[in-house]
């Protein structure tokens, strides 16, 4: 078809807005533990929830089906809920829980974690088909709780900002190639659809506490309690205080690990030489900044109840 004038063709509006030639101001550079933000967008309710375990886990042995979950006991219902949970019964049902979440706040690297757990379903915000020059960095404590640092960090995240947006101006790169220049520090933010299964199982792993970097740790803590509020009877299957298992059997056989471990994985003999850093993660500054927010997120977890809701 070939091209025709700008009346004769209707054009719906573009998803993304045009920002070239719009004034550029110094990025704005957050915390990026303060920025990490977990909301569920769509779940079972409590009672839906109770639905699928019973008409899944109930009927199995069955003459006929009931699909009205009614017709079992709230104590049939219960039990069986925390007998798949505790691997005593079928699994599947943990694979019919599907858990819609957003998480914004991360990084370039980040949402590389993210997208490795191939059970989840994604959407993301696009930085190749929009301009991102009003976009925000999000930043590690340990960056800016050093003046030294964060004056440099400032100006090489500003630098590379204008060199995007000039390129962008002056019509020399197109957006594809632009965002090349930008650091991996600039905030992403993601949709997610989840199994239960597979969200437990994403807690778990991005708990640990010396192979994870403390952004996931807190977007873990952060979905897991918000699962909680909505499922408390669940408390009991991630638990963040755990050893981190996989870590200690690692460093025992001397493969590469970044950290000496903290109190709850000194359960193994190590030395300073078998690890990347002489001292752990938190004990760099900045440290504590993680520290408080796990104190606080924890704190709302012990304080859950972990009983089953019922209509």
């Amino acid at each position: 078809m070939p091209r025709v004038e700008r009346d004769k063709i209707e054009i719906e509006n573009m998803h993304s807005e045009r920002k070239y030639g719009q004034e550029l101001k110094p990025v704005e550079i957050v915390n990026q533990l303060d920025a990490i933000s977990v909301t569920i967008t769509d779940a079972p309710s409590p009672e839906q929830f109770r639905k699928i375990f019973a008409v899944f886990l109930l009927n199995t042995c069955r003459d006929t089906i009931i699909t009205d979950h009614k017709k079992f006991s709230d104590q049939e219902i219960d039990r069986c809920i925390d007998q798949c949970f505790k691997g005593e019964v079928l699994p599947t049902a943990l694979e019919a829980v599907n858990i819609s979440w957003t998480v914004s706040g991360l990084d370039m690297i980040d949402t590389t974690h993210l997208i490795r757990h191939r059970a989840f379903s994604f959407s993301a915000q696009l930085h190749g088909d929009r301009d991102v020059r009003r976009d925000r960095v999000v930043a590690k404590p340990g960056i800016l709780c050093n003046p030294a640092l964060r004056e440099r960090y400032e100006t090489l995240c500003n630098d590379a900002l204008k060199l995007y947006v000039d390129s962008l101006d002056s019509g020399d790169l197109n957006l594809f190639d632009a965002r090349t220049v930008l650091p991996r520090c600039f905030e992403h933010f993601y949709m997610v659809r989840s199994p239960l299964k597979d969200l437990m199982g994403y807690c778990r792993a991005r708990a640990c506490e010396q192979l994870q970097p403390i952004s996931d740790n807190v977007v873990a803590l952060k979905l897991w309690l918000e699962v909680l509020k909505l499922y408390p009877w669940l408390k009991p299957h991630v638990d963040f205080r755990r050893p981190d298992m996989f870590y200690q059997t690692m460093s025992k056989k001397g493969k590469t690990s970044l950290f000496p471990p903290n109190d709850k994985n000194e359960g193994f003999d190590w030395h300073e030489d078998m690890f990347l850093h002489p001292i752990h993660r938190d004990e760099f500054p900045g440290g504590e900044k993680y520290l408080g927010i796990r104190q606080d997120i924890m704190a709302q977890i012990d304080a859950i109840i972990p009983e089953h809701h019922r209509e």
